[in-house]
């Protein structure tokens, strides 16, 4: 686990790349709330930032650089005016894919803005009001070279077992001979007129190349090698079957991780409607406070046991707390002074004290269920998690 008390831009520069596996977290959301009150209005401006899609898309960036291939990532906002324009530019400016487009319903919750709205104005008749964020779903794509996704060939080539008797061959004739490698290295260079950069790859333990057939014809046979085709087909033919068996082997593993990748199996709730009372008014940390049990379903679902997930805008804890209780590793990053103290206090006694807090959660109806509290419990479950 580590907390970070600093720029989330700044701290996330610092990370070495592909060292995440998720990135769950809740962004300033850049807005202004008109309030009227007593028959005054005034305007508040609330988590604003100067140049706010260009914002958007640093953190973006980094928290790319920083995911693992295939890796995900969950990020909040309420705004529709402002979304349209990032999630444009996510997809011209990354390479991340947008999967789903998640709605938290909050359920019954009030808002006192909306009784004290202006009674004269026409259009707040013909509003709705508003008991829902989105929740942003994005998986990083593109080509990698983890142990999972490596071809067949490559995994043939990296088993320096599997053309030890090609390359005892090799020496052997060279033996027989009474030629040295340099030699044959020499007379590769004048026949081919090229350098000795990929010559040196027949003879290597590490990024062993297979000679051409057209090497073999040029250089080996007129160099002095004995070694008849239906030999050499025969070699072929079994390299190719064992390439055949890695290709097949790697293909159930693909897909094995894919069926592990992408699970809603944890509890069968498929929906893109995710019901859940936020936390209580009463002993919330942040105004934006997010529900733990919202935030176990999404890193139950997105990650597994052990792996690293990231908040970069930590603000109360909440996704600490959800990573822990589900067995993963924590990275938290938070500018506050004031709400990373808080957070660090919650996330350690976390730690110390698993399940240990007051949880209110919603089932799928929206009635209210019993809140659990007390040390080591077991964690509370929810038809909506």
């Amino acid at each position: 686990m580590q907390l970070i008390h600093g720029d989330c831009i700044s701290a996330m520069e610092q990370m070495p790349d592909g060292s995440v596996d998720l990135i769950l977290t809740d962004p300033p959301y850049n807005v202004k709330v008109k309030i009227t009150k007593n028959g005054k209005a005034r305007t508040e401006e609330w988590d604003c930032i100067k140049d706010y899609p260009d914002f958007m898309m640093r953190w973006i960036a980094q928290a790319h650089r920083v995911l693992k291939p295939q890796g995900v990532m969950y990020f909040f906002h309420n705004d529709m005016n402002q979304l349209p324009e990032i999630m444009e530019r996510i997809r011209k400016e990354t390479d991340f894919a947008l999967i789903s487009f998640l709605i938290w319903d909050k359920g019954e919750c009030r808002a006192q803005a909306w009784k004290n709205r202006d009674a004269k104005s026409h259009t707040a008749l013909r509003s709705w009001f508003n008991t829902c964020e989105y929740i942003l779903h994005y998986v990083k794509s593109g080509a990698s070279k983890t142990e999972w996704d490596k071809t067949g060939l490559d995994r043939i080539y990296s088993n320096p077992e599997l053309f030890r008797p090609l390359k005892e061959w090799y020496r052997s004739e060279l033996k027989r001979l009474g030629k040295t490698e340099r030699e044959l290295m020499d007379f590769y260079k004048q026949v081919t007129g090229k350098g000795s950069g990929m010559f040196r790859h027949y003879f290597k333990d590490s990024q062993f190349e297979i000679p051409t057939a057209d090497v073999y014809q040029k250089v080996f046979f007129p160099f002095g090698f004995r070694r008849e085709y239906e030999d050499l087909r025969r070699e072929y033919e079994d390299l190719r079957r064992e390439y055949e068996d890695f290709r097949r082997e790697y293909e159930d593993f693909r897909r094995e991780y894919e069926d592990l990748r992408y699970t809603h199996h944890v509890d069968g709730n498929h929906k893109a409607l995710i019901k859940c009372a936020p936390p209580n008014s009463t002993g919330r940390l942040h105004v934006c406070q997010k529900p733990v049990e919202l935030l176990r379903r999404l890193v139950r679902v997105s990650s597994d046991p052990g792996d690293v997930v990231l908040d970069c805008f930590m603000g109360s804890g909440s996704t600490g707390c959800a990573a822990l209780r589900e067995g993963r590793d924590f990275i938290g990053i938070e500018l506050d002074a004031g709400f990373f103290a808080a957070a660090k206090k919650r996330i350690e006694e976390e730690a110390a004290n698993p399940y240990a807090d007051n949880l209110t959660i919603w089932d799928d109806t929206l009635t209210r269920r019993a809140c659990r509290t007390g040390a080591h419990k077991q964690p509370p479950t929810s038809k909506s998690q």
